[in-house]
């Protein structure tokens, strides 16, 4: 079983691994430049942007304009006036301008898990993994929504865990499986699963003591 203080580190531990994944998918992203750094912008701050700043801010001529003209404003604004739906809308233009790129749809269900949204989450993931089958993102953001949907890491989490775990070098398929394994009170495994993760983690990595702890049993 997980103590309190276990599950606030490894909580901890998560969130900044989920800062290192979406910073990387923007980083190695195909799609559209301005779109990864929309998508930083809302990853670090969704929690503090006021959803009545765009009654202050907003373009009341928006509504009734043609779709185009109301995107455009919409670009044209100051990102912090955005609201979540504001970044969906930009980031729906995006893919129906490159419908072949995952990006978009990767950038999606990583604003709405964070919004707290996982079912719709799990749709833009699978409709990027549709698009690029071996997405490494695609793979680990259908098993984070799904855990989030259900509460803990299914079976059928972790077989996307597990796949994506075969095809990359990244740590993170591993911290997941790793909790998932402690959630369910495997301990052996989840050593296991901390030691491949501390393995694959760069000297900078935030998580890489706490990895390594883990890894041998010892407590936070």
């Amino acid at each position: 079983m997980l103590t309190p203080l276990i599950v606030m580190v490894v909580g901890v531990l998560l969130a900044a691994g989920a800062a290192f994944w979406t910073l990387r998918a923007v980083r190695r992203a195909g799609g559209n430049a301005a779109t990864g750094r929309f998508v930083l912008l809302v990853c670090a701050g969704l929690s503090v942007v006021a959803l009545g700043v765009y009654a202050i801010n907003g373009r009341p001529e928006l509504p009734g304009g043609a779709y185009a003209e109301r995107m455009a404003a919409l670009k044209e604004r100051p990102r912090e006036t955005y609201t979540l739906d504001d970044w969906l809308a930009v980031l729906a233009d995006d893919a129906r301008e490159n419908p072949a790129d995952p990006w978009p749809h990767l950038a999606t269900g990583e604003v709405l898990l964070r919004a707290n949204r996982p079912q719709e989450a799990a749709r833009a993931f699978d409709t990027a993994l549709r698009r690029d089958p071996h997405s490494v993102d695609a793979l680990i953001g259908l098993a984070r929504a799904i855990a989030q949907t259900e509460g803990s890491f299914t079976p059928e989490a972790l077989a996307f865990l597990e796949q994506a775990s075969t095809i990359t070098d990244d740590p993170a398929p591993w911290l997941y499986r790793a909790m998932a394994a402690m959630e369910s009170g495997r301990d052996a495994e989840a050593r296991q699963m901390w030691g491949e993760a501390y393995a694959r983690m760069s000297a900078e990595d935030p998580r890489r003591e706490m990895a390594r702890r883990f890894s041998t049993g010892q407590q936070p």
